[in-house]
């Protein structure tokens, strides 16, 4: 047959490789639209008033943002070092430094939001009567746009480095 004996086990190990490379682009980029989605998902959920049941869901909307960005990065640092394209093109590209950057800033800036759904979720289990200020919704949603404006710019880096620009 032609994939057995010594000659098929380059073939073998390539299409390993492709699949292993295949595998972390695809949990890269579920974990990413996730991250979109999810982030969407807050966005619409504080447009409106907060009670209690909607500052505990906030919370736990939230611990999935931070669930599925360490998915991204876990499987994007994955790429780097397993994928395709091997250590050297990433690591060289101006476009992979942008797209890092953006993402540690979209990380700090969530620091604030997850913040307050945890400040919230402790107030709301004290008192079920809690309701979050007007003042602390419009700053959070300020940081949710920031978010969501620094996001949507990471795609475009991807796209760029993707296709050997920033070398």
């Amino acid at each position: 047959t032609p994939l057995a004996g010594s000659a098929s086990r380059p073939y073998r190990i390539r299409v390993e490789f492709m699949f292993v490379d295949w595998l972390l682009a695809s949990f890269h980029h579920l974990a990413v639209f996730s991250l979109a989605a999810i982030l969407s998902a807050e966005i619409f959920l504080t447009a409106g008033a907060i009670d209690d049941r909607m500052a505990l869901r906030l919370a736990r909307v939230d611990a999935w943002f931070g669930i599925m960005a360490a998915i991204a990065l876990a499987a994007g640092l994955l790429r780097v070092f397993l994928g395709a394209k091997g250590v050297d093109y990433y690591l060289a590209n101006t476009f992979f430094w942008l797209k890092m950057a953006l993402f540690a800033a979209v990380g700090l800036i969530s620091i604030a939001p997850t913040f307050s759904y945890l400040v919230w979720r402790r107030r709301v289990r004290a008192d079920a009567s809690f309701r979050p200020p007007a003042r602390e919704i419009a700053r959070l949603r300020r940081a949710l746009y920031a978010e969501a404006g620094l996001f949507a710019l990471i795609p475009l880096c991807a796209a760029a480095m993707a296709r050997g620009y920033g070398m």
